[in-house]
């Protein structure tokens, strides 16, 4: 795929709270460097990345080829406090996926919110991962979904959550996913967080931006 298809990042770059103070959205992806490399840190089952390439307009993921229980991703913390609210703009093409998601797994997934994965491998809370599959995306305790093909291009999504713990995930615009008591941490992840047999994936991710609403005044 041509930079040119590219959807563009600076058409999202705009804030969600209307009328309130929020900070400058941040960059946390360069296409053009592998992301261990820019302080991403990486979950794998060698503790060293796999399959991963860069060509300076996305970044490739394939979990598929390595190892059928391979786990393949990328987590980091962000500058921001989420406790007043935040959103997150990335945009994603899923190339392939050898077996659909599980309750809670998945082998291409986003984590808007993530625990330290240092811990137990798989980050959390995992209900609330993004797990994308060829024609389906939803929560990952499937608490919501939304049938769209996220093979086709790649697909503008943004995930906004309220002070109150209120998500709402936009997939080209248009409101496909929410839930309530969305937990809040200041630390993003992607890629392929499951070591089950099979539940591995192919993709490709362009930018994430990340914007927090800054503290209301005293």
């Amino acid at each position: 795929m041509s930079s040119s298809t590219l959807p563009s990042a600076v058409a999202l770059v705009v804030g969600f709270f209307c009328g309130t103070a929020q900070a400058s959205p941040d960059a946390m992806l360069d296409p053009s460097r592998p992301p261990q490399e820019t302080g991403w840190s990486v979950v794998s089952r060698t503790g060293e990345p796999i399959g991963v390439t860069a060509n300076g307009s996305y970044l490739t993921l394939n979990s598929s080829a390595e190892d059928p229980f391979a786990v393949q991703w990328f987590y980091r913390e962000v500058p921001f406090d989420f406790s007043s609210g935040f959103s997150i703009d990335f945009a994603l093409q899923v190339h392939s996926v050898a077996m659909p998601h599980n309750l809670f797994d998945a082998g291409v997934m986003f984590y808007g919110s993530t625990d330290d994965p240092s811990r137990n491998f798989a980050g959390g809370p995992r209900a609330q991962m993004i797990f994308f599959d060829p024609g389906l995306i939803g929560w990952g305790d499937e608490f919501d979904t939304y049938a769209m093909d996220t093979t086709d291009r790649f697909h503008q999504y943004r995930l906004t959550v309220s002070a109150d713990g209120v998500a709402q995930l936009f997939a080209d615009g248009t409101l496909a996913l929410e839930r309530s008591g969305f937990v809040r941490i200041p630390r993003i992840g992607f890629g392929d967080m499951t070591n089950d047999p099979g539940v591995n994936g192919s993709f490709s991710i362009a930018y994430i931006n990340v914007t927090a609403r800054a503290a209301e005044k005293r």
